[in-house]
Order: structure tokens, then sequence, then C-alpha cells
């Protein structure tokens, strides 16, 4: 199996996230193609004792899509970067895969224009796998991918998460939950109630309206679909949410006695164990779901560790043959009634 990896993208520098990819491909069996800048991927190759060679490719590219850059316009206008040459080899059946820590509009909307939409499904969605505190994951979709969204757009959501989820996951038969203000079905907007209706009537094994503060405590369901702004939103409230707490944690203890700081000492572990858990920026990539190839979204700030379990999440959904796996179940969708 052969996964390309676009390391000019990210918040990190390439020579981590090619470290990363190597530590990935020895420890899953993979080869690995790296798209970006040849001068600086050889210079981590040769960093990490590693050379070019079959297992350990080079796509070039001579052009950077930065973080900060309109999606669709930089993806048009930098046809020569490591963003578009990895999605067109994706394309051309040269590798298995697609990884990128890089802009997420800009990985959504060439995987778009370059690789194309499964046919039947209208838009794709940003599937991120979310820890919970019971050692779990919940798989939340949208998470991005789509600023508005109707409730048939969110119904698909669900059948694709759900797919994911038997899949790759091994789950018989997914509960599915809709992200709400609250767990009665006459809760939410205009488009969350239809969505509701839709769900309900849908062969998934809908669970009904779950609420925020629910989702890492109580694990009410194993996909959660909801807007893209919404789920955005929710995914980094939860991240400051974290880091706050930990902040808070770290002042008190400095700030307090030589008994509170030695009790923190004590309590370090726990804390450190509690965030790790928690960060789901860590816990692999995001597949984008819908398009026709295997695309995973990293974190943008993923390290070493993080961008192999990105590569690891990659290597999963292509041993299942996801993409062809939801373009089957569309006939199944569509004889369900929506």
């Amino acid at each position: 199996m052969r996964i390309l990896l676009d390391v000019m993208g990210g918040d990190r520098p390439p020579r981590e996230l090619v470290e990363g990819g190597i530590a990935a491909g020895r420890r899953l069996g993979l080869d690995l193609v790296f798209s970006g800048d040849p001068t600086l991927i050889r210079r981590a190759l040769a960093d990490a004792r590693e050379r070019e060679s079959d297992r350990l490719a080079i796509l070039p590219a001579t052009q950077i899509i930065e973080m900060n850059e309109p999606p669709v316009q930089a993806v048009r206008a930098k046809r020569d970067s490591s963003l578009a040459n990895g999605l067109l080899a994706l394309k051309r059946g040269e590798v298995d895969a697609f990884v990128s820590p890089g802009n997420t509009g800009a990985v959504v909307a060439g995987a778009i224009l370059l690789v194309g939409r499964i046919l039947g499904i209208p838009r794709p969605a940003i599937a991120t796998p979310l820890p919970t505190l019971d050692g779990g994951e919940i798989l939340l979709l949208d998470a991005g991918a789509n600023v508005d969204s109707s409730a048939k757009h969110l119904l698909h959501f669900a059948r694709m998460g759900a797919t994911y989820e038997h899949e790759v996951r091994g789950a018989s038969e997914p509960a599915v939950g809709l992200l709400s203000n609250g767990s009665e079905p006459v809760k939410g907007n205009r488009v969350n109630r239809r969505a509701f209706e839709l769900l309900d009537r849908s062969a998934l094994r809908f669970v009904g309206n779950v609420e925020a503060h629910t989702l890492l405590t109580e694990h009410p369901a194993d996909v959660v679909v909801c807007d893209g702004f919404v789920g955005n939103v929710l995914l980094k409230a939860i991240e400051g949410g974290i880091l706050a707490t930990s902040s808070l944690l770290k002042k008190g203890i400095s700030s307090g006695g030589l008994r509170t700081k030695a009790g923190g000492l004590l309590l370090m572990p726990a804390f450190a164990l509690l965030r790790e858990r928690l960060a789901y920026e860590r816990h692999g990539g995001a597949p984008l779901l819908g398009v026709k190839g295997v695309v995973i979204i990293a974190h943008g700030r993923s390290d070493a560790e993080a961008i192999g379990g990105a590569v690891e999440a990659a290597q999963r959904a292509a041993q299942v043959h996801l993409t062809d796996r939801l373009a089957e179940g569309i006939q199944g969708w569509q004889i369900d009634g929506n």
C-alpha cells in the first residue's frame, strides 16, 4: 500500500512531518510518497538516515498553499502545489490515500475539483474522531467542509458516517445522533427539525437529538451529525476548553503553598492523561467522506506522532476500500426512501 503525505502545508516543518511518515511506514509496512520541495524532503530523509527509494518516494512541487489563502482560488492558481500534485496522484491511482495537515478548505476544495465527488453524494463531509472519557470515540461530521447544510445533507452525512463506523471501525449497527440544543424532537432550528424527521424515517439506527455537553462524558451515539459551521465551532470550543482548564490548574498549583504544589505534582500524571485522552487532534486524521478517493485531513499543528496517526487512519480506510463501500451504499440509501 502506498500513502501520499503532503509535507508543505502544515504548521510544523517538513522535516518533522517526513519523520512521522517514515516512522508510520516502518510500523505499518507502508510505502510513503512525500509531496513537496524535493530539496527539503531529501534533507529530512538524510537526517533520518534514509534515502529516496521505492519505499520512500518524492513527488516534487514548487508551490505551497498557505493556511490563510482562499481555498478555491489557491487550488486553481497553484497547480504545482504539494496539495494539488498529491490529489492528482490520488486521482490517477498512483497512491492509495492522501494525507495533509494543510489548509483544510483547500484540501476540501481540491478534493472536489481535482478528485471529484462520489456519484449520488451531494456534498462531502469531514468526519472527526472525538475521544470520550470512557476511552471510546464519537465520529462527528460535518466538522467544517460545509458552512451551510440542508436537512438532506445532514441525512447523507449520517449515512456516510455510519458506513465509515461499520467498515473501518467494525461497528455492527452504529448509533446515530443529531447534535441539537435539546434532546426533545421539537428542539433545534428548522433545518435540524426537518433532519430529525428524515433520520427518524431512515433505515439508520437513529437515537434522536444529542446535546454537546454529553458528547465527551456520556458517549450518547457512535456518529453525531451537524452542520459544518456548528461542528467546527464545537471542536474549537472543546480544544480551547481543554487548554483553559489545563492552564488554570497549572496556575493554581504554581501560585499555591507548599502543600498545594506537592499535591499538584502528584496529580500531574492524571492531568496529562486526561489532556492526552481528550486531545482529538492526536487521534488520527479526519477522513473527508464523499469524494472518489481516501483523503485524510490532519490537524494543522500535527507533530510527527499525530501525522503517524493520520497515516494509519488512511491505511485503515484504504484497506477496506472505503470509497467503494460508500458508493455501493448509495443504492441502499435510496431504497430507504429519501
